[in-house]
């Protein structure tokens, strides 16, 4: 029966939905951001299913995400089991945070805003590559300083959009400030991985619910994303030389240009889902290669020692429909089983699901901050795996190191806050010296 591991998935995905809940008290725990979005995605695949030019779909593929769901269940049903009876009868904390550390983080954006702001005019100036294009976001925040500036700009973009509320409206400019980095970026998961991050930690703290008009304006803010970088790159990039290339008007182009990135939008939903498919369909294309999986860890090695870095991105490409050029991703499980095996990704799944399960149970139990947004970024990886397997960034090695270190200055400056400030020998109040009663 081809259809039957959709059917155990989706009996699957329905009881331990309905576990998590009992045990962690919410439903938004990392094991229904990883598999939730799958299903979902998974569903499009098969309304699309030898439509719009696509292949027959290879119903086998689920399999591997089958497994892999009840294998990053077992540690998180375990801790579940330990946070059920901690915080049975009791009410779970809030976040609390104070003044000394909205202004410290309010200075960090501000010093990295100011300085994004003059590398930009700096490449403006000396840069042949026009903002916009592929060449220019490489250059902007491809690497190097301006890098790790901007995996810190995704961190904060994170916290304002967490404190934000209508007693903190000021907040905006900074989300703002973080929207406009995103983009220059021009790498769209460094915009959707913060906001989808933000939005998890808000309705994981109960700063705000569920609506189907929230995640209707999420999607709407997807696709409009999309649309406006490929729009920037494609046509107000590119449309002198293509409408010469092609020999058309400039309003034809924009016409070609808006049609493609609308078919591309829907490829590019399914890219990672049904890339798997087909790569399990002809017997998977790659080799196995560990490098692809733990990228951060080797470059860090390599750095150090000398050697040239590695590439953690698929160089091999499977056609899933007629209307697009192929895809080289493989969704979080799919990557995990095509590079480094299926023991070895049973392994890795199962220790990373411990890891990220006891940071689920002492974020919620001590609500720090710093350890919330941590958790929420791996959940924001988490929630694309149905496109990628995103833990392979050096971000994912960053992002709790940056985070240490703004902790520790915000817990300085909380501390010199509460101390009282010495006053001069001899100091009187004014009031005193006045003879006033």
């Amino acid at each position: 029966m081809e259809i039957l591991p959709v059917i155990v998935l989706y009996v699957e995905v329905l009881l331990m939905a309905l576990i998590e809940r009992k045990l962690w008290r919410t439903p938004y725990t990392p094991l229904n951001c990883l598999m939730v979005p799958y299903a979902v995605v998974l569903a499009f695949c098969m309304g699309i299913d030898g439509k719009m030019g696509f292949v027959p779909f290879y119903y086998p593929s689920v399999w591997v995400w089958v497994v892999g769901i009840a294998l990053f269940f077992i540690p998180s049903f375990f801790f579940g089991i330990l946070f059920s009876a901690a915080t049975r009868g009791k009410d779970l904390p809030q976040v609390e945070v104070p003044e000394a550390t909205r202004q410290v983080l309010g200075k960090v954006t501000q010093i990295i805003l100011v300085l994004f702001f003059f590398w930009t005019v700096f490449l403006i100036l000396t840069y042949s590559a026009p903002i916009g294009s592929d060449a220019f976001g490489s250059k902007f925040s491809g690497n190097g300083l301006f890098g790790h500036l901007s995996t810190v700009m995704m961190i904060l973009g994170i916290i304002w959009m967490f404190l934000i509320d209508k007693h903190h409206k000021k907040y905006a400019l900074y989300i703002l400030g973080f929207l406009v980095v995103a983009f220059l970026c021009m790498v769209k998961g460094w915009m959707i991985i913060p906001i989808v991050s933000a939005l998890i930690l808000r309705l994981l703290m109960k700063r705000m619910h569920l609506k189907l008009k929230m995640v209707l304006g999420v999607a709407v803010f997807g696709f409009v994303f999309f649309f406006a970088s490929y729009w920037v790159s494609m046509f107000l990039v590119r449309a002198d030389w293509a409408t010469k290339q092609y020999n058309v008007t400039r309003s034809e182009y924009a016409s070609m240009t808006a049609r493609y990135i609308q078919r591309h939008f829907v490829t590019y939903l399914v890219a990672g889902v049904y890339g798997f498919s087909e790569d399990m369909a002809k017997g998977i294309m790659e080799e196995r290669d560990p490098d692809k999986i733990y990228t951060s860890f080797i470059n860090i090695a390599n750095v150090l020692t000398g050697k040239p870095v590695v590439d953690q991105i698929n160089d091999r490409f499977v056609k899933t429909t007629s209307l697009d050029a192929g895809t080289n991703v493989r969704t979080f499980m799919g990557s995990l089983y095509v590079f480094i095996g299926p023991w070895h990704a049973a392994i890795f799944v199962f220790l990373f699901s411990c890891l990220v399960s006891m940071l689920f149970f002492v974020a919620r139990q001590r609500a720090n901050l710093f350890a919330l947004v941590w958790l929420a970024w791996i959940c924001g990886f988490l929630f694309m795996g149905w496109f990628e397997f995103y833990l392979k960034l050096l971000s994912f090695i960053t992002v709790p190191i940056f985070l240490a270190m703004l902790a520790e200055i915000c817990f300085w400056a909380e501390n010199r806050s509460r101390q009282p400030r010495l006053l001069p020998p001899g100091y009187r109040p004014s009031s005193l010296k006045s003879g006033a009663r």
